[in-house]
């Protein structure tokens, strides 16, 4: 019963949602700073995406270790799926969609193997 609960959590978008969530306190500041004290474009700043699913790849992972599970690497996908749609259901530009997947896999096979204790 924990592990469908872990994974509906995971299919409903929450760890998704947690790491927007989070990861915009790390962001915003770090899109101002760059912006004005840089000449970086404000079209480059949304690669900060990726911060914001690697926080969302621990987020999924932590949710399994508070549930005492192992998650698989199905949780990434399903993060994937979330993003893919939404990326394409309200057309946003593709440099997001893939600093959100590169987010997400790094964070999975990097620290979000070690929050799981994997």
């Amino acid at each position: 019963m924990k592990a469908f609960v872990a994974y509906a959590l995971v299919v409903i978008g929450v760890p998704v949602f947690v790491g927007m969530a989070l990861g915009a306190l790390l962001v915003i500041p770090l899109t101002q700073l760059l912006h004005t004290k840089t000449s970086i474009s404000v079209a480059n700043l949304i690669y900060l995406e990726s911060i914001n699913a690697f926080v969302a790849s621990v987020a999924g992972a932590l949710l399994f270790r508070l549930f005492g599970l192992t998650p698989g690497l199905v949780v990434p996908v399903i993060m994937s799926a979330w993003v893919t749609f939404y990326f394409f259901s309200y057309h946003q530009p593709l440099r997001g969609w893939v600093s959100w997947l590169a987010g997400i896999f790094i964070g999975w096979f990097t620290l979000a193997k070690m929050v799981a204790g994997v």
